[in-house]
């Protein structure tokens, strides 16, 4: 009753043991007998028929062809330059910032019982909240600042939020030069895709472009991120 699988199974059994003879099978015995070949055969049947629909609903990627960008000798010098500058800008930043956080650990720890200071936008006080008997009337304490401090603080400041601007800025160059790389070779669209700005307009970069590009390390190729 449960077809070839089940008598493969029960003629493998006969040469095993010559002396089992499936004829001499009760009914129910018998039925029991094939239901547990049966049961032992059709689960990795069962599994790997899923797992073949399985591989045969999904796309094959390696089949799909990517777009690409070829890139002039100019344009591969400057995208490699602006890349250059994202990779300085954030350098500077980040050092920057280590620095101001540097004086900071510093001047906390040398005012260890007032935790959480902070400075003042004047670089005149450094100040932290205090234990209040009213804890609806909140309360500071504060430290003035040398002249040589408020000095320090002032420039290391300002050389993090001038190189966090130069990061940005740097950011926006790297990012409108994708932009209008894609407009030069593939063109914009009018339905689908990702809404960017690009000289004060409002375009469309089509997809798959819209998420942004790869490069190849010498700048000559480009591929779209999200293919």
């Amino acid at each position: 009753m449960y077809g070839l699988e089940s008598n493969v199974y029960l003629i493998c059994l006969t040469r095993q043991w010559p002396g089992f003879d499936k004829n001499t099978l009760s009914d129910g015995l018998g039925t029991l007998l094939c239901d547990m070949i049966h049961a032992a055969i059709a689960r990795p049947l069962a599994l790997s028929s899923a797992i073949l629909c399985l591989l045969m609903s999904l796309p094959c990627v390696a089949q799909e062809l990517a777009p690409v960008i070829r890139l002039s000798a100019a344009e591969a010098t400057k995208a490699k330059q602006l890349a250059q500058d994202v990779n300085d800008a954030k350098e500077r930043s980040g050092k920057a910032k280590v620095v101001w956080g540097q004086f900071h650990q510093t001047y906390q720890a040398a005012h260890a019982d007032l935790p959480g200071l902070r400075f003042s936008e004047d670089f005149r006080l450094a100040f932290a909240l205090v234990k209040s008997s009213t804890a609806e009337v909140r309360q500071v304490a504060t430290v003035e600042l040398t002249a040589e401090e408020r000095k320090k603080l002032e420039a290391l400041h300002q050389a993090m939020i001038e190189s966090e601007q130069s990061q940005k800025q740097a950011e926006e160059n790297w990012r409108e030069f994708q932009y209008q790389l894609v407009v030069d070779h593939v063109g914009t669209s009018s339905t689908e895709g990702g809404i960017v700005t690009l000289a004060g307009k409002q375009i469309i970069i089509p997809k798959p472009w819209h998420g942004g590009l790869a490069f190849t390390s010498d700048f000559r190729l480009a591929f779209p991120l999200l293919f």
